[in-house]
């Protein structure tokens, strides 16, 4: 950040420094929860995921913008971080947008760096020139250095550089280690200083998403350093890990040494094999157990003694639909219905996976072996859903990439009123990944589609997808939303409908006064 000398005197610096440090803290609570508690990052460890360090110059606005640069990356980053972790707001953010050069050597930012996992720096002839950044930069490495974690884990460093200019890496700051950085500078040649470029475009967004790959990995690999190596741990997670078929035996084994250090697992069920006492042993270990897994193949494994035609893979999965707290159900990516032998056992494949869920919970994940460990660690951190007469409330939110930026901020609103939202990749063509849209209304009551650049019939194609999957595949689906995203503003009456489901049309001027919207947000 850059500081201009500031002759006032001390006293009234300390008196500017107390009220703006009360304005940044009332700002943080209010923006991380409406309640007033501490939202936790995405790292538990830590409070914030993320520390911002800019200079102010840098996030000038020239004139016609209302934005700066810095703030509308900011805006972008959150949005992809929220598509690569799948849940909006997970990954804390913190930037402060009023310092300036009357705080030198303020405590606040020295305790919101200490306590941020990563530290984003964006390096420009503006960030170099100020005392202030490179303070910045210097307690984050001096922290970082003298406590248990280190400034960098395995081969990645917690200090993440963003060039906004074409500066030569004898230039760089010593802290930035010898890694490559992120170029986010438009340049005609190496020998040309280059600017910022714009933030919108293929190019732009090529880069953010190795940005996030890489933030996103750095979170991952902070979390595991942390996982708890104990001889003798304090379980806090049971699960119950159910049979398998033969050609899983390995997957299984793999993943109870993965979690054995971490949580108290319930297995070897059967014996006892006879049907009658193996239905009571499942029964009682599932109602003990947080959560319920079951990997499953082509092959339905071994046949129950006393039950012709049911397999103990097959029925443990049928009891945890009905005494489980919560499922995870696992299948190859490579499964294919259609070459599965045992009819029976398609069929049951079939319903778990497009079929009517009904009031069970659980969660139907088709994906490589290389991803069950990672999946299933995600799925014990993640918190509880946000709750509603009894059920999780939750709300898709569907964005075309034009109104990415609106569905972060619809998002913050519904964290707000305690609902949980998830973000669905964008998508030019409705009809595609018919799949991928319908996993993840199957996890929620609500689909709220953004109508701002788009066009009206994008949205309406959006509107028509979910109707035809909440009836054939006969998804839990209460009501839809259309959000008019700024400038747009609904008018006096509704012109989107559907048939067996309602649309609530609402713009941002009812997200000011969300009384109005009591009957959309009940919905779930």
């Amino acid at each position: 950040m850059v500081f201009i000398a500031n002759p006032q005197r001390k006293t009234v610096h300390n008196r500017i420094s107390s009220l703006r440090y009360q304005k940044r803290t009332f700002r943080l609570t209010k923006q991380g929860d409406p309640s007033g508690k501490t939202i936790m990052a995405y790292v538990p460890e830590f409070e914030y995921d993320i520390f911002i360090s800019y200079a102010h110059v840098d996030n000038l606005t020239t004139p016609g913008e209302s934005k700066g640069w810095i703030e509308t990356f900011e805006e972008f980053l959150a949005v992809f971080l929220s598509r690569r972790v799948g849940r909006i707001g997970s990954v804390k953010i913190w930037r402060d947008p009023t310092l300036d050069g009357s705080q030198l050597f303020d405590k606040t930012i020295e305790n919101r760096i200490q306590k941020s996992a990563i530290f984003l720096a964006f390096t420009s002839t503006g960030y170099l020139a100020s005392e202030y950044c490179r303070q910045e930069l210097k307690w984050f490495h001096d922290y970082a250095t003298n406590n248990q974690l280190g400034v960098s884990i395995g081969d990645r460093m917690r200090v993440l550089n963003v060039l906004l200019n074409n500066i030569p890496h004898c230039d760089w700051p010593e802290y930035y280690g010898k890694t490559s950085g992120y170029d986010f500078y438009n340049a005609a040649n190496d020998e040309d200083f280059g600017f910022p470029m714009k933030c919108a475009g293929d190019v732009f967004e090529e880069r953010l998403r190795k940005l996030v790959e890489a933030i996103y990995r750095t979170l991952i690999a902070i979390k595991d350093t942390f996982a708890p190596k104990v001889s003798t741990p304090t379980f806090t997670k049971t699960i119950y890990l159910a049979d398998t078929s033969d050609t899983l035996v390995r997957y299984r084994k793999r993943l109870l040494n993965d979690l054995g250090p971490k949580v108290r697992i319930v297995t070897n069920l059967p014996p006892p094999y006879e049907a009658e006492d193996h239905e009571t042993k499942v029964v009682d270990a599932m109602k003990q157990a947080d959560l319920s897994v079951h990997l499953l193949d082509d092959l339905p494994g071994r046949e129950i003694q006393g039950e012709e035609g049911k397999s103990y893979p097959q029925k443990q999965v049928e009891l945890g639909l009905q005494y489980a707290k919560s499922q995870f159900i696992w299948v190859p990516n490579t499964l294919d219905l259609e070459t599965v032998d045992d009819a029976g056992y398609k069929s049951f494949l079939d319903k778990l996976q497009n079929g009517n869920r009904g009031q069970s919970n659980y969660r139907f994940i088709k994906g490589s072996a290389s991803s069950i460990g990672r999946e299933l660690t995600e799925m014990l951190d993640r918190p509880a859903d946000p709750v509603q007469n009894g059920k999780p409330a939750a709300a898709l939110v569907d964005t075309h990439l034009k109104d990415q930026l609106h569905a972060y901020k619809l998002g913050q609103f519904l964290i707000g009123k305690c609902i949980q939202p998830y973000i669905n990749p964008e998508e030019d063509d409705p009809q595609k990944n018919m799949k991928v849209l319908e996993e993840r209304l199957k996890q929620v009551n609500q689909l709220i589609v953004i109508y701002g650049d788009v066009g009206e019939q994008w949205v309406r194609a959006r509107l028509a997808v979910a109707v035809q999957i909440a009836i054939t595949a006969r998804v839990q689906l209460k009501a839809c939303g259309v959000y008019y995203a700024p400038p747009r503003q609904r008018g006096p009456s509704n012109i989107f409908d559907l048939p067996f489901l309602p649309v609530y049309e609402f713009d941002s001027n009812d997200i000011s006064h969300p009384q109005s919207l009591s009957p959309m947000l009940s919905a779930n």
